[in-house]
């Protein structure tokens, strides 16, 4: 079974040095994350003794089950370099947490987390006192109060254990439910294909509304916790706003004139061959059904409903107000995880998109050290790729039902560079040109 992560769904540095010598959030060496895996192995003993206190039967030996594979998971992931270890973004969570914890005395002592490399807004909570806050969070939200109210949502999943009662619905519904439908559809004389999908797609739309339930359930416990800090209340609903904003906008638009600028080189001339794209306009989509309907098996509700749901339930939420500009530690994280997206698009083999990311930043200040050493870096990733022939794996396929049009733009030109092309690029960039 695949782990249970509960998820919430959410400036320039001034680098005057040469991208060299910049050093990553992330200086942890293998003693410490060693250090960090041996005390998390010993928090989880306790766990697991807090589970067999609270239930027996079946539900225990279900929840143990789960997450000795959870477990094991983070554990590898912790030696691995998955999350980061820099106080500074600690500290700022830690004054969260306790602010949080003074107002709301229901939230336990013990509760841990873990900055990801990850850039998407986004956090989680693993149910065992854990949680994880993308370093994306950092980048894409306004202020502190904005990020303790993805903390509080995230905590409002602990409180109300949805992981507990997730793997209990697994067991106890629908692996059940699963092996009833299938002794159904074997009893069938025809169309067994036909029939057992659609059993799959009653099964997967049950799943979805009761993890969208869940979702709302947290967005009204976490407003609860939140709302009885000293924090803005109005911060807790602008989050909403904003991650609502993230989803509609990304990825990030580039202007054409971008690629002129960059790669227009003293020994490989633009070619304006590069920007030709496929015309999906005579695609007709509409003449297209989808054998499962999206939205139905999302397990998070779409955000504009969220909004409305918790406006419903707290009117004073209605009244909005303006969003708080963010204190100069919070700003000097957020210029930190900003300068970190090229070494975690790195470690995490996003290779095209580092390039994309560059580019947008280049578009501000196309002579800016940092994001051309960087674009030499990405290149060089990509024309190794290349030349394996797994490009696939780095660079994203057009999808016009997905993409906005500057990143169609974006994956048009990449996929039009021949591997010389690819080549002379990487050439140019590595030597700091």
């Amino acid at each position: 079974m695949k782990p249970i992560f509960l998820t919430f769904v959410f400036i320039l540095f001034p680098f005057a040095f040469f991208a060299q010598s910049y050093t990553p959030v992330d200086t942890a060496n293998q003693a410490t994350r060693m250090q960090i895996s041996k005390d998390y192995l010993k928090n989880i003993k306790l766990f697991k003794v807090q589970i067999k206190s609270e239930y027996n039967g079946s539900a225990q030996t279900n929840i143990l089950n789960h997450y000795k594979k959870v477990h094991k998971q983070f554990n590898e992931d912790l030696l691995n370099g998955v999350y980061i270890y820099d106080q500074r973004f600690n500290k700022m969570i830690d004054r969260i947490v306790a602010e949080l914890k003074s107002k709301n005395k229901d939230i336990p002592e013990n509760i841990q987390f873990f900055i990801s490399k990850d850039l998407s807004l986004n956090a989680s909570s693993l149910g065992d006192n854990y949680f994880v806050i993308n370093l994306g969070a950092f980048y894409y939200l306004q202020n502190e109060e904005q990020l303790a109210s993805i903390i509080a949502h995230e905590i409002g999943h602990l409180l109300l254990k949805h992981s507990y009662k997730s793997i209990q619905r697994y067991h106890l519904t629908l692996k059940e439910e699963a092996k009833k439908q299938t002794k159904e559809v074997k009893r069938e004389k025809s169309n067994k294909s036909e029939k057992a999908w659609n059993k799959l797609k009653q099964i997967l739309y049950e799943e979805s509304r009761f993890n969208r339930k869940q979702e709302y359930e947290s967005d009204s416990i976490g407003y609860v916790l939140f709302r009885n800090t000293s924090f803005n209340r109005t911060n807790y609903i602008n989050t909403l706003k904003g991650m609502d904003l993230y989803d509609s906008i990304k990825p990030m638009g580039l202007n054409n004139e971008i690629y002129k600028r960059v790669f227009d080189l003293p020994a490989q001339p633009f070619k304006e061959e590069w920007l030709k794209q496929e015309d999906f306009k005579s695609y007709d989509y509409s003449k297209y059904k989808e054998r499962m309907d999206e939205d139905s098996v999302d397990t998070h509700p779409k955000t504009k409903e969220r909004i409305a749901n918790i406006k419903r339930i707290f009117p004073e939420l209605v009244d909005e107000g303006q969003p708080v500009q963010g204190s100069a530690f919070f700003d000097s994280l957020q210029s930190l995880a900003k300068a970190s997206q090229p070494f975690c698009l790195d470690y995490q083999e996003e290779y095209g998109y580092g390039v994309y990311i560059c580019l947008l930043r280049l578009q501000d200040d196309e002579k800016d050290p940092f994001y051309r050493y960087w674009l030499g870096e990405f290149f060089s990733k990509i024309y190794d790729a290349r030349k394996r022939y797994t490009l696939n794996r780095y660079l994203d396929r057009i999808d016009p039902k997905e993409q906005s049009e500057s990143y169609q733009q974006f994956l048009s030109f990449m996929w039009n560079l021949s591997l010389n092309e690819i080549k002379n690029i990487k050439d140019y960039y590595k030597k700091g040109s």
